[in-house]
């Protein structure tokens, strides 16, 4: 739902099936990952996208990988939200509250560890 209000792309990954540290990169074009469905999906240059030491978890165009997707099980998430160039910080950190406020429906018992906005350095 924040996505559509925000208009802002958003990945949400099982934090446990992380293998830290993650990555900001875009990719050359060869790239390979697991998407959501099972399908096995080859980048096209210059996609954001975000790796763990395992390899892709997410990209701004196929989305977020099967290995790290929030199941049912899960309980700690990570939210990723995929901010070109030209998008307002603020703009973005509104969208993680928004994505907090929907959490909060669902799951009131629900906790935030961090809420930060992260941007990439050239």
């Amino acid at each position: 739902m924040a996505e559509l209000k925000n208009l802002l792309l958003t990945a949400g990954h099982d934090l446990e099936a992380i293998d830290r540290p993650l990555k900001l990169d875009v990719s050359r074009g060869k790239e390979k990952y697991t998407l959501l469905n099972g399908q096995e999906k080859e980048l096209l240059p210059n996609d954001m996208m975000i790796s763990d030491l395992k390899g892709i978890i997410s990209s701004i165009i196929y989305g977020p990988d099967k290995r790290t997707r929030i199941k049912p099980n899960t309980r700690n998430v990570l939210f990723v939200v995929y901010a070109p160039p030209g998008i307002e910080k603020s703009k973005v950190f509104q969208h993680l509250q928004d994505i907090q406020n929907y959490v909060d429906i669902i799951e009131a018992e629900s906790e935030v560890e961090l809420l930060k906005v992260f941007e990439c350095k050239d």
